[in-house]
């Protein structure tokens, strides 16, 4: 077993554990590590229950449904009591581990139990325990107790996922308008470190001239101290939007959050942040300094809701609050309807709402409007 300061990779220990599967298959419980093929349990019907021969998977690796039912594949991960199945015949299959009754696999693992623990050896899901065979020995532990599961051991390119979607819209006529929005992300999951990078940029013309311009990068940093709470050691926020008058906006800062829910069809969790916003203006009146410094206090939420295998709803809501009087109560929401085309490819739809609590005068005397709503639609590329 490692321990908190091995670094050792595994997909990240979030707040959820799996559910147990129901009492009984078809009325018979599933069979043990040693159960042989040569002697299959029956059904309530009589009908004698089939087995992988001699239970060793050898190239493959095995699931028992809560139906009775054998799947044949690769195991490819489980987190967010989601376990990730790739099957020859099926393809890419999501399971609800509460309807995963027993596993059998050859395969070296690492496992992320509750409690900082992590566990690499080949292992196996039982109904109500994991079983693992390590270097040092035989480990059991409650199956309640199994947050994620990693395939492999050092495969660093297994805890690292990522989007990028693209929108464009245009007019033509009396007016000429074209507008776009770019959207990415990338995320590594690690056993107690999540890092999180992230691009938002909406783009617009009107009869060749520029009348939408604004970004926003993002990097924040989460170490998982226990299963449900995590503190934030880093934050790293840019924006610039020069229709907001805002040449550019850094804030960095630390933080913490918490895991509200974290279930096969929900996440959701609250942070709050300690910044320090430092804003340089395009322009200003005469007399008045084109920069601004403060300390500043966030809160956010953001929930992801998978509504069905092929549609998820991302939301996020941010407000910041800088002390200097100077600036007003700043704040973004973004609602996001996600609905894949295949594995890889989506199509979405996303509104974006950034308020400006105090815009800054420029110099002609001008104030920005305090809003700011766009609406795009495009497609996404997953991986």
């Amino acid at each position: 077993m490692l321990g908190l300061g091995q670094a050792q990779p595994a997909l990240a220990a979030e707040a959820g554990t799996v559910s147990l599967p129901d009492e009984s298959v078809n009325g018979q419980p599933e069979p043990g590590p040693g159960t042989p093929s040569s002697a299959p349990s029956t059904f309530t019907s009589g009908a004698p229950r089939w087995y992988p021969g001699d239970l060793k998977p050898a190239k493959w690796e095995w699931v028992l449904l809560n139906t009775g039912e054998w799947l044949k594949g690769t195991i490819d991960g489980v987190r967010n009591d989601q376990m990730k199945f790739d099957s020859d015949k099926f393809d890419d299959l999501d399971l609800k581990m509460k309807d995963v009754v027993h596993t059998y696999s050859t395969a070296l693992n690492t496992f992320v139990f509750t409690e900082q623990r992590v566990v690499v050896g080949v292992g196996q899901i039982t109904r109500d325990s994991v079983v693992i065979e390590t270097d040092t020995g035989r480990e059991v532990y409650p199956r309640q107790a199994l947050i994620s599961l990693v395939v492999g051991n050092k495969n660093e390119l297994m805890l690292w996922s990522g989007k990028v979607s693209a929108g464009i819209s245009s007019s033509s006529g009396n007016t000429s308008q074209v507008n776009a929005n770019l959207q990415a992300s990338l995320t590594r999951r690690g056993a107690f470190l999540r890092l999180d990078t992230s691009y938002y940029g909406n783009f617009g013309q009107t009869n060749n001239v520029t009348n939408v311009e604004n970004q926003k990068m993002a990097f924040e940093a989460d170490l998982f101290i226990k299963d449900r709470f995590f503190l934030i050691p880093t934050v790293l926020e840019y924006y610039t939007d020069e229709f907001a008058n805002i040449d550019f906006r850094v804030r960095p800062g630390a933080g913490m959050g918490y895991q509200l829910a974290q279930r096969s069809n929900i996440d959701w969790e609250v942070t709050a942040l300690v910044q320090y916003q430092y804003v340089q203006f395009i322009s200003t009146l005469p007399g008045q300094k084109n920069t601004s410094g403060s300390f500043a206090v966030s809160a956010r939420t953001n929930a992801n809701w998978d509504i069905t295998g092929d549609i998820t709803l991302d939301t996020s809501y941010g407000l910041t609050l800088p002390t200097s009087g100077r600036s007003g109560l700043d704040q973004q929401a973004i609602i996001s309807l996600e609905i894949d085309i295949t594995k890889y490819l989506t199509v979405n739809s996303t509104l974006n709402w950034t308020r400006i609590g105090n815009p800054t005068q420029q110099s002609d005397g001008s104030t920005p409007k305090k809003d700011d709503i766009s609406l795009s639609l495009g497609f996404g590329l997953n991986f």
